[in-house]
């Protein structure tokens, strides 16, 4: 195993360890903000992992994932304004 292979490893590890926790805060919390921005969090860790998994997996489709998800991602973000906002425009 290469040095990188192992920093990528442990990396993987720390975002999922994350991930969990952030899902445990969203499960246990009631205000909806705090949901929104958690969703949020758990929607981007998702996609910091994939990243850092494609570093040492070889895919097809390594870049463009993630570039989706970012076009894509502005949704969440718009959706987080709208809890904020209680519906509001």
């Amino acid at each position: 195993m290469s040095a990188l292979t192992i920093i990528v490893a442990v990396s993987v590890v720390m975002m999922t360890l994350a991930l969990l926790a952030s899902l445990a805060l969203l499960l246990k919390t009631r205000e909806d903000t705090t949901r929104a921005v958690l969703a949020d969090k758990v929607f981007y860790t998702m996609i910091a992992i994939f990243v850092t998994w494609t570093i040492i997996t070889p895919t097809s489709i390594s870049y463009e994932i993630p570039l989706l998800a970012g076009l894509l991602g502005i949704l969440t973000t718009v959706s987080f304004s709208r809890v904020l906002s209680k519906g509001r425009r």
